[in-house]
């Protein structure tokens, strides 16, 4: 067996010291200036990250935006592109999200509660490019930034007051004339 013994020598103690300090040092730095986490990593970023990053291919080719809203939000509006894949589901359809292990991935919700659990979701399954989008579409929507809209709700949502108040209308109109009309046959038969 090997042993190593140490004398008490100041100077060789020291110089231990120093050597383990430099090898964490190194460590470290060998993580960190690479950009490189050694374990996987979310990061919160603002509206305005987001749209930085959604809008800049070349450093972000292969960037997935993933909305973990419901379909029925999803259907209201959503960001350009996105993928909807909504929280309840999440666990059970990493699958899908597998091709994107090691990319760039932009998580919202509505305000963010949801895309925080979503990221963590993806994080604990060593997913390693995490970006959960703070105040969500709604903070999105506010710092006025292009989304899409389904317009056909707008619609439905304007039309069916403006048909029910026609329809109202045109029913009142009948009968005032209907009456109207049934007072000037009674009075031709007398």
């Amino acid at each position: 067996m090997l042993k190593i013994k140490f004398y008490k020598n100041r100077q060789s103690r020291s110089t231990l010291y120093l050597i383990m300090v430099s090898l964490l040092l190194i460590q470290f730095f060998n993580f960190t200036s690479l950009g490189i986490a050694a374990d996987p990593v979310r990061t919160d970023i603002s509206v305005s990250v987001a749209n930085d990053m959604i809008n800049n291919n070349i450093t972000y080719p292969d960037l997935l935006v993933l909305d973990v809203r419901t379909i029925e939000e999803f259907n209201e509006n959503h960001l350009y592109n996105a993928t909807l894949i909504p929280l309840a589901e999440l666990e059970g359809r990493l699958s899908e999200l597998a091709s994107n292990n090691d990319t760039e991935i932009i998580v919202y919700c509505r305000s963010g509660t949801r895309s925080l659990q979503a990221s963590n979701i993806l994080v604990a399954n060593n997913f390693t490019k995490i970006f959960n989008m703070e105040g969500g579409i709604n903070a999105w929507i506010t710092a006025g930034y292009d989304y899409w809209l389904n317009e056909d709700l707008m619609i439905i949502d304007f039309a069916l007051p403006v048909f029910l108040v026609s329809l109202i209308g045109i029913i009142f109109v009948l009968v005032l004339f209907s009456k109207r009309r049934w007072k000037l046959v009674k009075t031709n038969y007398y």
